[in-house]
């Protein structure tokens, strides 16, 4: 694809080079959509000219002449953030576009249409690695990036093969991420404990206020970094002895300084009779994010359900609100991502992989009548029986 870089950045996208389906530019666009399969569409533009070229009926490859691009962008389609929006977006495609220089003054828009579906299950855990390596060619220049995606044709026809070696390298590409991220979010804290300390120095007669404040700066500090660590943490947690009953209760019991202070209860019920075996802490901890997350839902009154039953072997957990709902094209479970005005957006992403480490699954939908419902599904093993259920 460097060839075609190189070449538009050379030249203006002239009515007869767009017309002839024998030039340069059919050609190197015919060859792209021949070695990347998930690729749907291509469009070339200049402010007076362009071409389209997608997969049409029976997969044929259909061109259409367009005119120019308009001065106002139609939303983020940078490649430095198409590695977050293959999964928090929800269009059939994942777009992503370059401006070029063009010759002289002149720019080109050069855009590229992944369909998003297969792109996401023919990479599949694959892709948490390889996205970061795209993420990070991008930055070397457009024909590296999509040599990248070429990279990732490859690596996923032997996913099979290397699972095992992929999860390990997922797990270190999401902590370099988080650690990005991360070094962003504790700026805020670090910067007013500098102003407090210096404060401290020249209004020595109110410490008082000053030591309090910078106290709850480390406090921030100490979330923000534990919560780096439980997302990417390996869970090696044995297994406990675990009656259902008395694990929401003390979920319960943490989650009440947040529910008081958004005037709600909790209702706990527990129909799974003996004890199971699970990771107690884990599954503890990813409990309460997701009552809190119910708690800071924008519930008004009344109370949040939390309700735990067996179901085809399995244990089933599920928290219930009636607060704003969830936003249909936003994935809640994704490192960083939060609806709220406050929090870093790790909570929830803390939940997913916890119970994914647990042999389980997490899922979240709207509830009928308003409010949102989350659902974390285990394998249920009954101590008595010393088997799974």
């Amino acid at each position: 694809m460097t060839p075609l870089v190189e070449r538009l950045s050379k030249v203006d996208i002239d009515p007869l080079l767009a017309e002839d389906s024998h030039s340069w530019l059919h050609t190197e666009i015919n060859t792209i959509f021949r070695q990347i399969p998930d690729l749907e569409h291509v469009r070339v533009r200049s402010r007076g000219e362009g071409i389209h070229k997608y997969h049409g009926a029976g997969n044929r490859l259909v061109t259409e002449h367009t005119g120019g691009f308009e001065t106002e962008g139609v939303g983020d389609l940078r490649d430095v953030t198409a590695a977050s929006r293959l999964y928090s977006e929800s269009a059939p495609l994942l777009r992503i576009e370059f401006l070029l220089e063009g010759r002289g003054e002149e720019p080109v828009r050069l855009e590229f249409g992944f369909n998003r579906a297969t792109l996401r299950e023919t990479v599949g855990r694959a892709m948490g690695g390889i996205i970061r390596a795209i993420t990070l060619f991008s930055f070397l220049g457009v024909g590296a990036l999509c040599i990248a995606f070429g990279v990732t044709v490859w690596a996923a026809g032997r996913v099979r093969d290397l699972e095992k070696r992929v999860r390990e390298l997922y797990r270190y590409a999401t902590a370099a991420e988080l650690m990005a991220g991360l070094v962003h979010d504790l700026r805020n804290p670090l910067a007013s404990f500098r102003a407090n300390l210096a404060s401290l120095r020249i209004m020595p007669e109110e410490q008082d206020d000053i030591i309090e404040e910078m106290d709850r700066d480390l406090v921030r500090l100490d979330e923000k970094l534990g919560s780096m660590l439980d997302l990417t943490r390996k869970r090696d947690e044995p297994l406990k002895e675990v009656d259902l009953k008395a694990l929401l209760a003390e979920v319960a019991r943490l989650a009440e300084p947040v529910l008081a202070r958004n005037g709600l209860g909790l209702d706990c019920r527990s129909r799974v009779k003996g004890k199971v075996a699970i990771m107690m802490d884990s599954v503890r901890d990813a409990l309460l994010n997701l009552v809190i997350n119910s708690a800071e839902s924008g519930q008004k009154d009344g109370i949040v359900e939390l309700e735990v039953w067996r179901e085809d072997g399995r244990l089933v957990f599920e928290i219930r609100d009636r607060g704003c709902g969830l936003p249909e094209d936003l994935d809640i479970f994704a490192p960083f991502v939060t609806t709220k005005s406050t929090g870093h957006g790790l909570g929830l992403a803390i939940s997913k992989r916890t119970i994914e480490a647990h042999g389980g699954t997490v899922t979240a939908k709207n509830r009928e009548g308003g409010g949102a419902v989350l659902r974390l599904v285990l394998p249920g093993r009954d101590i008595s029986r010393g088997a799974a259920l």
